[in-house]
């Protein structure tokens, strides 16, 4: 998970949101409600690429 914040940090928006895929498709700490709130990654939430992840592993309540 670190590396998908670094990279996120850095403007490496393809790579990190590649690292969030993989995270949200295993068993990992990473959740969909977790990457909508957390600040650092706000930089991705314009791009219609982590919205559809977003939207793929949300858990509706």
């Amino acid at each position: 998970m670190v590396m998908a914040y670094i990279y996120t940090i850095v403007g490496e928006y393809d790579k990190a949101l590649d690292k969030f895929e993989l995270l949200l498709s295993i068993p990992s700490l990473a959740s969909a409600a977790w990457l909508k709130i957390d600040p650092i990654l706000e930089p991705l939430h314009e791009l219609p690429r982590f919205n559809t992840l977003i939207k793929r592993y949300e858990v509706s309540s």
